[in-house]
């Protein structure tokens, strides 16, 4: 399957995405910060970037910009706590510039982030 890196300050979200996506048969690579994250990026290639954007001291847009200038094509879907009235529209236009594939709501739903993954992936 993919090599996944997920980046996420909040260590039941980041336990919960690891697992679920491990379940799948995926290797994962977890981070608790963006400094983190971005090391990883320098020395290892990704499949697939999964990260929160609210963050302290650091945020997901950081992890993101390092990736587009790290590696340019990894695909990318963003952990959000969007309040669900928002339409996801909405939120995708606000990522689309940098490069961001899908958004997914939190709090996250296993079948959503397998069919966000697996659709991301398969997108080539």
């Amino acid at each position: 399957m993919a090599n996944i890196l997920v980046v996420d300050d909040d260590p039941v979200s980041r336990n919960i995405v690891t697992k679920i996506l491990e379940k799948d048969e995926h290797t994962v690579t977890a981070c608790a910060s963006a400094p983190a994250a971005i090391e990883e990026l320098t020395f290892k290639e990704f499949d697939l970037l999964v990260t929160d954007i609210i963050m302290p001291e650091h945020d997901g847009f950081e992890v993101i910009q390092a990736a587009r200038s790290l590696r340019p094509k990894l695909k990318v879907i963003v952990l959000s706590g969007i309040d669900e009235r928002v339409p996801p529209e909405l939120s995708m236009a606000a990522f689309e510039r940098l490069g961001v594939c899908r958004v997914v709501r939190k709090p996250i739903k296993p079948a959503v982030l397998v069919s966000e993954v697996l659709a991301v992936l398969v997108a080539g």
